[in-house]
């Protein structure tokens, strides 16, 4: 009988954690947010608050305006890169993402 609500418990967990990332891409109608949600995005990052990397509106901020942002952000998407958010992100390379995905990411996390 506790296997059972063991078993019940890590399955509820497992349904939970999609669902809440699905809310975020979600509540934003732009196909980039769902692009950010299927590619995994949003396992590391969120919007508003730091996780494993940093939250896409610090970045934002960070690079709005810059006129080399874009295609700088793009090489690291596409690269992977450490140290420029410190030592304590790191980010690998996000080789799975197709033609021009990198680009439309990096325009709707700059537009945070």
């Amino acid at each position: 009988m506790k296997a059972r609500r063991v078993v019940a418990a890590i399955l509820l967990s497992v349904v939970a954690l999609p669902a809440s990332l699905e809310s975020v891409a979600a509540a934003d109608p732009d196909p980039a947010a769902r692009l950010a949600e299927r590619r995994g995005c949003l396992q590391c990052h969120d919007p508003q608050r730091p996780r494993v990397g940093p939250a896409f509106r610090s970045v934002a901020d960070r690079y709005r305006g810059e006129p080399e942002a874009e295609p700088r952000l793009v090489d690291w998407l596409e690269t992977g890169g450490r140290g420029h958010w410190g030592d304590d992100y790191a980010m690998s390379e996000q080789s799975h993402l197709g033609p021009g995905e990198a680009e439309t990411l990096v325009r709707w996390v700059l537009r945070q």
